[in-house]
């Protein structure tokens, strides 16, 4: 492996630490929302494809940074419990992922500072909590053995993300729409639906590193906080469809990703095999997905 291409190895990594394939849909999906709930309510997403592209590159280029920085951070607890991975196996080094960061983040720059200046002062402030969550916010040994306020500190970087895609298309958007506000949290918490889905795991399957949340809070109370979560952004994302448009068609189907993942959740409960967090995890991305498509679709 160590005498193939940089890119043959990366594209190795990102299967495993980056699925981009997964992620560009992802990533589109909450540029399209956040579009929708900035633009008036004449006009159309169509009309912003140039920003919508920079917003989905950026996005994605941003949230690699971020996964470069937590392998950076977790080199020595993830060789201790997770040898499997890319960077433990010698699939590729920090050097070189570094590398490839310095290249995203020189995309990012540069389609920004040229397409919306106050978007682009966002994306700096957005860079630089990065660097102080590399930082392990100044309190490295004491921050890492609060597991909950560890990942809700690292999370925020998508705070400052989701500011800058409503400043990407509307840099007169304000507060005081109550739908923006209410975005403002759908979004993060569809992030964090992500974070808690895919670190639901067996029992047998955990280690002694204790870095997911069945672990720390066992698998019936894992999946209640689970539960919470995606019940709480569905009720979100029903005021804010009915506020959007008038339509009950879009609701129906919003009921499909619903069944599903809560299916996922009693199957992960229920049945001990290999594949029911894998149901989650996938039912999680698929919730996703469908909650902020359905938005975007009011204004299409």
């Amino acid at each position: 492996m160590k005498n193939k291409s940089l890119l043959y190895r990366f594209n190795a990594y990102q299967k495993e630490r980056f699925p981009i394939a997964v992620l560009i849909f992802t990533t589109l999906s909450v540029v399209l929302s956040s579009a929708v709930i900035v633009l008036t309510i004449e006009d159309s997403i169509v009309n912003h494809i140039p920003a919508i592209i920079i917003g989905t590159i950026t996005a994605l280029l941003f949230m690699f940074h971020m996964r470069v920085f937590d392998d950076q951070k977790d080199k020595q607890f993830d060789t201790d419990y997770h040898p499997e991975r890319p960077v433990q196996k010698g699939i590729i080094n920090i050097k070189e992922l570094n590398f490839l960061n310095a290249i995203g983040l020189s995309i990012q720059f540069l389609l920004n500072v040229f397409f919306s200046l106050y978007a682009f002062l966002w994306l700096v402030l957005t860079l630089g909590y990065s660097l102080i969550a590399r930082a392990e916010f100044f309190m490295k040994q004491w921050i890492k053995k609060r597991f909950f306020l560890y990942n809700v500190l690292n999370l925020l970087q998508l705070f400052f993300v989701q500011i800058y895609l409503y400043a990407l298309f509307n840099p007169e958007f304000s507060w005081e729409n109550p739908l923006l506000f209410i975005h403002f949290i759908f979004a993060l918490s569809n992030a964090a639906l992500i974070e808690v889905g895919r670190k639901l795991k067996r029992k047998n399957e955990e280690t002694e590193g204790r870095d997911t949340y069945s672990a720390r809070l066992g698998m019936k109370f894992a999946s209640v906080l689970f539960a919470g979560v995606y019940l709480t952004i569905y009720w979100m994302f029903s005021y804010m469809l009915f506020s959007l448009a008038e339509t009950l068609t879009l609701f129906y189907i919003s009921l499909i990703p619903l069944g599903i993942i809560i299916t996922s959740t009693i199957i992960y409960l229920s049945w001990d095999n290999k594949l029911s967090p894998k149901l989650v995890e996938g039912s999680a991305i698929l919730f996703y997905l469908s909650t902020h498509l359905l938005l975007a679709f009011t204004r299409v």
